[in-house]
């Protein structure tokens, strides 16, 4: 750890030009010649800097003569002739230009600490040819002291008074989980022990270790000086987990910097702060203020702090670790567009933010800690299904009584480290918005066909019409030739029979349709059926019926359930080629009901379920788009259902009707068995 100070005024150009070239440094700007000297007289200095723009070197010559040899650099304002170097005085080691700090300045520093430390070894080889004692390692247990200069004695008194000390503090260290108010009541407690003049509370940071809290030092320096993990001080204080006493007599070059370094923190003694084999921190204390000795009880506890202290730093990291990810975690719920709600293994409501208490109008206060059945329903049963089984809902859409409120939900079991259920929680949003935008373009959509609709009415009807009052003028002027008159006519009543048939469409289409319902024979039907067909059906096209070898009977209006097959045909028809069969075929079917399913087949166009679902597709050929929606408003009519399907090649319209027993009852079909009705 290397300490250099900065005497310049320039705040504004050399000293943050000087900082930002030596940001590997501790760098202490001072702008009076006083306060330098106060410094150094105080706290060993590596190196000094002086900007000899802002004070003059006749200024600071008699300061600079009292220094060791190269302890200085100058920052000149313009680069120094060879005449002024050799006349400088010997404490300064090298000069440099202003305008080449940033580039030229940390080679010139590094140059110069190097040379300090080559200085001290050449010391240290000195030391070694002397016939002086090695260094004394006398060994206090519990805790270990290293000792340079002397033996600690017991203190003669006060034994009640530390007790009572550690008592405080360990009741402290359970009631404050505040980093800044452990501080101040450790030191309070070390001063109860040993009036000191300083100390300093130092943390690891990573790779640093920093001043947390300190009494008595230069703020500036408590600030900005730290120490390495890799610092001489840091090392031995990990390595040993012994109290370390500043060194007076050295042999080598770590005593040496670890000397310079306890100089630096202005401390005597320094305790090791270590939590599970780990050094956490250092504590550092100075010489007392009476200038005694320290008693070897009084390090003894202080020891004793130490490491509560650094028990209580670790277990506020935690907490404050942990408190952090609840508000992180918390800000995360509470900002969620979702509705979030969890409970725990004991079914009491945990968690409940902010948009599930806009969704279900509830106080977060009121639902939090309280059994899930204070859930509207069936938010409870979801949650306790999902911690129960370990189903989880996914895209499900609910409706939340009374309100009718529809929600769309997500599930998901909560487990603690052993996997067991520990609860459940559930992600919702309200659907009404896209519910309402959903009918919204339904009604659109519907609006949209109907004013279509009504514009291919009015064309269709508008087109026989022009027709017939065009060929009845004609009829009017009394032409005599019969072939002509005959066309005329031809043309009117099938104008006529054209405007009947939509008209007869229509009406079955939008409106309430009264069935007479009677007991049939689907074979009836499918006759009576393909005759009607066959008379009306283009000669392009043919028609064939396959033989039905049981009786079944149906609850149906025949009129109108061959109407409905008349019309599947038509649209059968129409898409067509020339030359198409038309095959018509019945058979059982069980599924929840005994049905029977009536078949009406050909090879031709694919069809798909949107012919059905989405009818009046094509508003130029309006009565050909109205065959497939009239016919299954008939056929639902009749309880039964009309379905496409697709079979290598082959297309098929199916119509399912219910089949009756012979009372005339729907015959049900559950559990594999015929139930009575």
């Amino acid at each position: 750890m290397e300490l250099l100070a900065l005497l310049s005024s320039r705040d504004d150009v050399v000293v943050p030009n000087v900082k930002g070239a030596l940001k590997q440094y501790t760098v202490y700007p001072l702008k009076t010649v006083e306060e330098l000297e106060d410094l150094y007289s105080n706290i060993p200095l590596n190196l000094l800097l002086i900007d000899t723009s802002s004070h003059r070197l006749s200024s600071v010559e008699n300061f600079l003569n009292r220094l060791d040899q190269d302890r200085v650099v100058l920052i000149t304002p313009e680069k120094l002739d060879r005449y002024t170097k050799d006349n400088l005085p010997k404490s300064v080691f090298d000069s440099i230009n202003a305008e080449a700090i940033r580039t030229e300045l940390p080679l010139i520093v590094e140059r110069a600490l190097e040379r300090h430390r080559f200085k001290n070894e050449l010391r240290l080889l000195k030391q070694s040819r002397d016939v002086m004692p090695p260094m004394q390692m006398n060994v206090i247990n519990r805790p270990e002291v290293e000792v340079f200069t002397n033996r600690y004695d017991s203190v003669p008194s006060g034994r009640y008074i530390h007790e009572k000390v550690i008592v405080n503090f360990a009741k402290m260290l359970t009631a404050s989980f505040d980093m800044k108010k452990l501080f101040n009541h450790f030191i309070d407690s070390v001063m109860e022990i040993a009036r000191v003049s300083r100390m300093s509370i130092m943390l690891r940071e990573r790779e640093i270790f920093r001043i947390k809290a300190q009494y008595g030092l230069d703020p500036y320096l408590a600030e900005n000086i730290h120490l390495t993990k890799d610092s001489s001080l840091a090392v031995w204080l990990a390595k040993t987990g012994r109290i370390m006493n500043r060194p007076v007599n050295f042999f080598d070059s770590e005593s040496v910097n670890v000397k310079n370094e306890m100089e630096i923190l202005q401390c005597v003694v320094s305790f090791p702060m270590i939590h599970k084999g780990k050094l956490i921190g250092i504590f550092n204390i100075d010489s007392k203020v009476t200038e005694e000795s320290f008693y070897r009880e009084e390090l003894e506890i202080i020891f004793v702090l130490c490491n509560y202290l650094a028990a209580a730093v670790k277990d506020i990291d935690l907490y404050n670790h942990m408190w952090y990810q609840k508000e992180f975690t918390n800000n995360i719920i509470s900002s969620m567009s979702s509705g979030l709600i969890a409970i725990d293994r004991n079914e009491k409501i945990t968690v409940f933010n902010q948009q599930a208490s806009e969704i279900l109008d509830l106080r977060s206060s009121d639902v939090i800690g309280s059994d899930l059945r204070a859930l509207p329903s069936p938010l409870g049963d979801i949650l306790y299904e999902t911690m129960e089984t370990g189903n989880s809902y996914r895209r499900h859409e609910v409706v939340i009584h009374p309100n009718k409120l529809p929600l769309g939900i997500n599930s998901y079991r909560l487990l603690d480290e052993e996997q067991k259920p520990a609860g459940a929680g559930i992600i919702f949003t309200d659907l009404s918005d896209s519910k309402k935008l959903e009918d919204q373009n339904r009604t659109a959509e519907k609006l949209k066909a109907v004013n279509d609709l009504m514009s291919k009415i009015a064309h269709e009807i508008r087109n026989p019409l022009t027709s017939i009052q065009t060929y009845i003028q004609l009829l009017n002027e009394k032409r005599t030739d019969d072939d002509l008159q005959n066309f005329y006519t031809a043309t009117v009543s099938h104008s006529i029979s054209r405007l009947d048939n939509l008209i007869d469409k229509l009406i079955t289409f939008s409106s309430t349709q009264n069935y007479n319902f009677s007991k049939e024979n689907i074979s009836d039907i499918i006759i009576e059926a393909v005759a009607y067909i066959s008379r009306n059906l283009p000669a392009t096209h043919k028609i064939s019926q396959t033989p039905i070898d049981k009786l079944f009977f149906v609850n149906a209006d025949k009129k109108q359930i061959v109407k409905a097959m008349y019309y599947v045909i038509q649209n059968i028809v129409d898409r067509t080629s020339d030359g198409a069969l038309i095959t018509v075929g019945a058979k059982a079917f069980i599924r929840d009901i005994f049905a029977v399913e009536i078949s009406i087949s050909y090879e031709g166009e694919k069809s798909g379920p949107q012919e059905i679902a989405k009818p009046l597709l094509d508003i130029d050929n309006l009565g050909t788009e109205l065959n497939i929606p009239i016919s299954q408003k008939i056929i639902e009519g009749h309880n039964g259902t009309l379905t496409i399907t697709s079979d290598n090649g082959v297309q098929s319209f199916m119509i399912k009707l219910p089949v009756l027993d012979r009372r005339g009852s729907t015959i049900s079909y559950q559990g594999g068995h015929f139930a009575e009705p």
